[in-house]
């Protein structure tokens, strides 16, 4: 017995792939009408599922009944579809008939693709994660150890609850908040243009101020931008800071010599296009002298998920030890975060909230990030 399964847009095609492949006296098993989901699961289009088999004895013995439930399958493409493929009359194998639908049946719960199924747990919960802006792969990992370690096993496929935990469980000691440490003295932001780096910086700064522990001194090597220079001095001039500018590497050693008496710097530098090797290497040539001792990725979560991982893969010449992330009042995914995290096998120092200087800043551990997820996810 050969079984076959076909997603068609018009039962015509189904028709003719059926004859081609498995000969004229092939049966048609079952049809119904299907949702194949595309484009990360974004968008859905309508298919039509048709379920054929051939087998020679099954040609020589084929009945009226099967006839008659041909003709019922087929009605929605017409009577002219549906006489092309009637069988030969037929007495027998009805009960084989039945046990290759269980059979198919059966397959298709354990090996279907992503489609209606929204009755599937690990289908349900891999397209929430991969339209939340998690990586493909992460998305299924994280899929499967949610319902492998359901906490509540007669619910509909496990909570948001046991997924989150799974991604908590996974990234380790990487999902706990980890801010500029107290031992650190110069720390370098590096970003793409527009990510809000300098207002981050501030943020970081007034924070510092107001705790009244550290005496904090800003760098800048963004000259490229004469308006970035200004709005930094204008954040010092607020915070009575000091700050430094060095337009080429040469500048760096005597701009941080000026900052002698500070107990943290903070380093601002050039937001240049991350997608081009070119600034890459223009951005690591003025880090270079900094020596900083936590070079910080700055990161947009309006940005394109697939971009943010082009973003923190052409990074690496910078050696970056933690992430921030901004914007998160303009998206309603944030599942970039834990994706990137685990990519990258690097922590969140913060996340910013808005253009508010210093209250838009957060630390927070990624079960808070992620439990907006209870609020537009609930059970899946």
């Amino acid at each position: 017995m050969i079984v076959r399964r076909y997603v068609v847009k018009e039962m015509p095609e189904a028709v003719a792939s059926i004859r081609r492949e498995l000969g004229q006296d092939a049966v048609i098993l079952s049809t119904r009408q299907i949702r194949v989901r595309k484009w990360l699961g974004l968008r859905s289009e309508r298919r039509i599922e048709v379920m054929a088999a051939a087998r020679e004895e099954l040609a020589a013995s084929a009945g009226a009944s099967f006839g008659q439930a041909l003709k019922r399958a087929m009605a929605e493409p017409g009577e002219r579809t549906a006489s092309s493929l009637r069988s030969e009359p037929w007495s027998q194998l009805a009960h084989e008939l039945a046990e290759i639908k269980r059979m198919l049946a059966d397959a298709r719960a354990q090996d279907a693709p992503l489609e209606e199924g929204g009755d599937k747990p690990l289908q349900r919960w891999n397209a929430f994660l991969q339209t939340e802006g998690v990586d493909a792969v992460l998305a299924e990992r994280w899929a499967r150890m949610a319902l492998g370690g359901a906490k509540s096993p007669g619910m509909r496929g496990g909570s948001v609850e046991d997924l989150i935990d799974a991604i908590e469980g996974d990234l380790g000691a990487l999902a706990q908040p980890s801010p500029i440490r107290r031992d650190s003295r110069i720390v370098a932001f590096v970003g793409p243009t527009g990510v809000g780096k300098t207002t981050t910086i501030a943020k970081i700064a007034a924070l510092h101020v107001l705790a009244g522990q550290r005496r904090v001194g800003l760098l800048t090597t963004d000259t490229f931008r004469i308006a970035a220079v200004e709005q930094l001095k204008t954040y010092a001039d607020i915070l009575n800071v000091p700050i430094a500018i060095a337009d080429e590497p040469e500048q760096v050693p005597s701009a941080l010599a000026s900052l002698a008496s500070c107990d943290l710097v903070l380093v601002d530098t050039a937001g240049r296009n991350f997608l081009n090797p070119a600034s890459i290497e223009q951005t690591k040539r003025m880090l270079d002298p900094v020596e900083a001792d936590e070079v910080l990725l700055v990161i947009s979560l309006a940005t394109k998920p697939a971009d943010a991982v082009k973003i923190a893969n052409m990074a690496k010449p910078l050696c970056v030890d933690k992430l921030i992330f901004t914007k998160l009042d303009e998206t309603e995914s944030v599942g970039m975060v834990p994706s990137l995290v685990a990519l990258c096998q690097r922590p969140v120092a913060y996340v910013t909230t808005g253009q508010n200087v210093p209250d838009d800043i957060d630390i927070l551990s990624m079960r808070d990030l992620l439990s907006a997820w209870k609020e537009v996810g609930g059970d899946g």
